[in-house]
C-alpha cells in the first residue's frame, strides 16, 4: 500500500520564505551596493522591493515544484543534488524575468546593465538558494508517515 507524501504546511512555507528573504537581504544589499558603487539606501530599498516580489513568487514556485515531485512519487524534502540544482535555477530564471524591468527603472540603467546586475545576483543567489533550502530541509524536515507493514496491518485487524 502506498502512503501519501506529506509536504510543507502553509505556515511552514511562510516561515521558509521569511527566513530566506531576511537572510538574503542582509547578505545581498551591502554586497550589491559595493559592486555597483551606489548608495546602500538606494540599493537596499530596491532589494527590499525585489524581496517582497520574490516573497510572492517563491512560495507559489515552491508549491508547484513540490506538487511535481509528489506527482512523480518523490518526497520534496529529500531531493537529490541535481533536483536541487534544477529547483534553484528554475526559481532564479523566474525571478529574473520579473526583476529586470524593475532594475532598469529603479537604477536608470540599460537593459544590458540590468542584465549584468541580475547575472551577478543570479549566481550568488542560486548558490544561496541551494544551500539555504538544503539546510532548511535538514533543520525543518517534513516527517513522513511510516509505511504500514504486514505485521502492523495484521495486529490492527486482530480483535
Amino acid at each position: 500500500m502506498n502512503q501519501p507524501i506529506i509536504t510543507r504546511t502553509p505556515l511552514d512555507r511562510l516561515r521558509h520564505t521569511l527566513m530566506f528573504e531576511l537572510l538574503l537581504l542582509t547578505l545581498l544589499a551591502p554586497m550589491m551596493a559595493l559592486l555597483l558603487d551606489r548608495d546602500i539606501v538606494e540599493v537596499g530599498m530596491l532589494s527590499v522591493v525585489i524581496s517582497l516580489k520574490a516573497m510572492m513568487v517563491n512560495p507559489f514556485f515552491n508549491y508547484l515544484f513540490d506538487r511535481y515531485d509528489v506527482k512523480k512519487g518523490r518526497i520534496p524534502t529529500e531531493r537529490k543534488f541535481v533536483a536541487r540544482l534544477i529547483h534553484a535555477a528554475g526559481l532564479e530564471v523566474t525571478l529574473i524575468a520579473t526583476s529586470l524591468p524593475l532594475i532598469i527603472w529603479w537604477l536608470d540603467v540599460t537593459f544590458m546593465q540590468a542584465l549584468m546586475v541580475d547575472l551577478i545576483s543570479i549566481f550568488l543567489v542560486m548558490a544561496y538558494t541551494f544551500a539555504f533550502n538544503w539546510g532548511y530541509d535538514r533543520v525543518f524536515p517534513v516527517i513522513q508517515q511510516p509505511a504500514a507493514t504486514t505485521d502492523t496491518l495484521a495486529s490492527e485487524l486482530q480483535p
